[in-house]
């Protein structure tokens, strides 16, 4: 299964109006949703567990408030680059195909880093496009300044082997550097950036796009919502510093560079391989500055529940719920420039759980370890939250909630829910659906945190619980 977190819980979703009126009549529900979770699904191994979530730390950096953010680009300007082009050497394609295999986990060759403006111009260039699926975009975020596009995949972007005469353009939907027929050198667009503010905060990231049709919509200026990216992937999670990388030798004298790998991430989870998107950004200094202050480390699991509303139903969106352990790191740096830190400090935060999604029509209690969350006191019951009902949109980074919470363990997977019925007497009838025990059929799953939920009545693939 890839890596992703669910609770499967049982409370009713959308038009599930099966009460729980006695312990039979919950049992024999139990029992319907066993038998079809076996027909959907095949024979149940009695040593299948349904923890698939490998506990990948992710990163973010602490927010300024928004008045912060606006005032502090008040003085600068976000002006269109100047476009040039550049010849890549090919040593330096060389390092990606030798050291970036596709497919592999290849996240210990770089490192999570931060950005800050310098005063000073700045200069990116795409300088290897991996085999990616779907459609993306690179883009650029600058404090107070907004939001800037710089590139479109495959937009502009020639390789060719070397010693022959003929570029190949990778193009924009999943073509890319084919390997095995190199060395390549790159001929690639580059965009020079002026901003004169220094140490604004910024970051890049991806809009990708899954679907072709969507995508050329975008393109021709549709403004339907269902044209919109299918999601971004950020900086904090996405990117890595390849500190080791071939640097170009043909840069102006006194510049430094730095090389991100990126990652397209699918709705289905990510191979980390960083080598979709192999871009360079160089100046004097160059923008990330290697220097991370207060980096928020977190660490958890999405857990994914079902409802016993409808036996048959598994899109596992009743309640999504991503439970994190956290921590601030502190890292210190001699200078701006400097590539290596000096110091580091580590702060234990309180445990976060951060509702994503809600499909219940129902009220329920949400119980993690020993905090305790109730649908009723923040939504009306009947609500479907962020589940792609009724033809909506599901936000994958929309916080419904977060909280604190005390006693997760994520070894143990205490987290619960309890389903309430219906009519004036909400205790009357409530069923607890715990975390499932090995080769049961389970009502909750928990996956990495950045695995996608499915909409309202979509099945879960089988290929979440079996190779």
């Amino acid at each position: 299964m890839g890596c992703m977190a669910t609770v499967g819980l049982a409370f009713m979703s959308c038009s599930k109006d099966n009460l729980y009126d006695s312990n039979a009549a919950a049992k024999q529900v139990e029992a319907e949703y066993a038998a079809n979770f076996v027909k959907k699904y095949g024979e149940i191994n009695p040593n299948q567990t349904w923890d698939f979530a490998t506990m990948t730390p992710s990163f973010s950096l602490p927010s300024s408030g928004a008045s912060a953010r606006v005032t502090r680009g008040d003085n600068a300007t976000f002006n269109d680059p100047t476009l040039d082009h550049m010849s890549i050497e090919k040593e330096v394609i060389q390092y990606v195909w030798d050291n970036l295999p596709k497919g592999t986990n290849n996240t210990p060759l770089g490192r999570a880093f931060t950005m800050k403006t310098t005063g000073n111009p700045f200069t990116i260039v795409p300088i290897f496009q991996g085999c990616a699926s779907y459609y993306w975009e690179l883009w650029m975020w600058v404090d107070g300044l907004g939001h800037k596009k710089i590139w479109t995949k495959g937009d502009d972007f020639k390789f060719r082997k070397v010693g022959t005469t003929n570029w190949s353009e990778p193009g924009i939907g999943k073509e890319g550097m084919r390997r095995g027929s190199g060395p390549y050198e790159v001929y690639a667009p580059s965009y020079t950036y002026n901003i004169a503010t220094k140490d604004l905060d910024m970051y890049f990231y991806l809009k990708v796009w899954t679907s072709s049709a969507h995508y050329e919509n975008y393109m021709n200026g549709s403004n339907l919502s269902a044209d919109q990216p299918s999601y971004s992937t950020s900086l904090n999670e996405w990117m890595i510093d390849l500190q080791n990388a071939e640097k170009p030798q043909n840069l102006p004298e006194g510049n430094e560079v730095t090389i991100i790998g990126c990652e397209d991430v699918t709705t289905s989870g990510s191979d980390r391989d960083f080598e979709d998107l192999v871009f360079m950004v160089y100046g004097n200094p160059v923008p990330p500055t290697k220097r991370v202050v207060e980096v928020i480390e977190e660490t958890g699991k999405r857990y994914m529940m079902e409802d016993l509303g409808d036996t048959d139903d598994f899109d596992f969106n009743d309640v999504v719920v991503d439970v994190v352990n956290r921590k601030k790191i502190t890292y210190i740096y001699p200078s701006l420039t400097a590539t290596q830190w000096t110091s580091k400090t580590e702060e234990t935060l309180p445990q976060n759980a951060i509702v994503r999604a809600a499909g219940g029509t129902i009220d329920f209690t949400l119980t993690i370890g020993e905090t305790q969350w109730n649908k009723k006191k923040h939504f009306t019951p009947t609500q479907m939250l962020n589940t792609g009902w009724n033809g909506g949109t599901i936000d994958k980074d929309l916080e419904l909630d977060r909280f604190e919470v005390t006693g997760w363990n994520p070894t143990t997977n205490n987290v619960s829910v309890d389903v309430n019925g219906r009519g004036d007497n909400l205790e009357e009838g409530v069923q607890t659906i715990q975390f499932p025990k090995k080769g049961e059929a389970p009502k909750i799953i928990a996956v990495d945190i950045t695995v996608q939920w499915m909409k309202e009545r979509v099945e879960v693939p089988s290929t979440w619980f079996y190779e």
